[in-house]
C-alpha cells in the first residue's frame, strides 16, 4: 500500500467534499440557470463540440480497441512497454467509469434540466434513471482519467492534456448536462483512479516518463 499516495487521495477526498457542498448549496444552481440562457449560443455550440472528446460510445469503442489490441500483442510478444502502456490507459479509463456509473446510482442526483423544468435539486439516490445521474459527470471523469494517464506517460504533454480536460469538464457546464459540482467530482474520480491504476501497474514494468510509441525490445 503506497502510503503516500493514501494519505494524498485522503487530503484531497476531504476538500473535494467540502467544495462541493459549497457549490452544492451556494453556487450550482446560479451557474447553470446563467448557463441556461446561452442555449443556442456559439459558446452552447462550443461546449456542444468539446463534450463530444468525452462521449461515452468513443470511449468505449477506444476501451474495447485497445484492451482486444492490447491482448493479442501480449498473447503474441508478452507484456512490452508499449503493451503496458496502453493497458494501463485502458483500467484507469475503465475503473473511472466504472466508479462513476457506481456513485451516479448511488447518489441519483437530478440533472440541471430537471431544476430547469420541475424546480427539482438535490438528490433521489439510488435512481436508475437517466436524468437522476448527474453526479458525477461522467465525461469529466472519462477525460481526467484519460488525461492523467496519458500525462503520467507523456509527462511533456501534461499542461495541454490537462488543460483539454478541463475545458470538456467545463463544457458539460455550458450545455447545461452537470452543474460545476459534478464536474469537480468527475475530475476527483477520474484523477485519482489513474494515480491509483499508475501505482498499480508501476509494479508490473509501467515507469514514469515511459513513452508507449517507444520500440518494443
Amino acid at each position: 500500500m503506497d502510503r503516500g499516495l493514501l494519505k494524498t487521495t485522503a487530503l484531497a477526498a476531504l476538500s473535494t467534499a467540502a467544495a462541493i457542498c459549497l457549490l452544492y448549496f451556494f453556487a450550482d444552481r446560479a451557474v447553470d440557470l446563467a448557463a441556461h440562457t446561452l442555449k443556442d449560443s456559439a459558446w452552447y455550440a462550443a461546449g456542444k463540440s468539446l463534450s463530444l472528446l468525452a462521449d461515452h460510445h468513443l470511449f468505449n469503442v477506444l476501451l474495447f480497441a485497445g484492451f482486444v489490441w492490447a491482448g493479442g500483442a501480449a498473447l503474441g510478444r508478452g507484456l512490452s512497454p508499449r503493451v503496458r502502456g496502453i493497458l494501463y490507459c485502458c483500467l484507469a479509463v475503465a475503473v473511472a467509469m466504472i466508479v462513476g456509473d457506481f456513485l451516479k446510482w448511488c447518489f441519483g442526483r437530478f440533472r440541471p434540466e430537471l431544476l430547469f423544468t420541475q424546480g427539482q435539486y438535490g438528490f433521489s439516490f439510488f435512481a436508475d434513471n437517466y436524468n437522476q445521474h448527474s453526479f458525477p459527470s461522467g465525461h469529466t471523469l472519462r477525460i481526467f482519467s484519460a488525461a492523467t494517464a496519458l500525462s503520467l506517460l507523456w509527462p511533456r504533454a501534461r499542461l495541454p492534456l490537462l488543460t483539454l480536460a478541463g475545458l470538456v469538464g467545463v463544457s458539460r457546464v455550458v450545455v447545461t448536462k452537470h452543474f460545476p459540482s459534478d464536474v469537480l467530482a468527475g475530475a476527483f474520480v477520474g484523477l485519482f483512479c489513474a494515480l491509483w491504476a499508475w501505482r498499480i501497474m508501476r509494479g508490473d514494468g509501467v515507469d514514469k516518463g515511459q513513452e508507449i510509441n517507444h520500440e518494443d525490445g
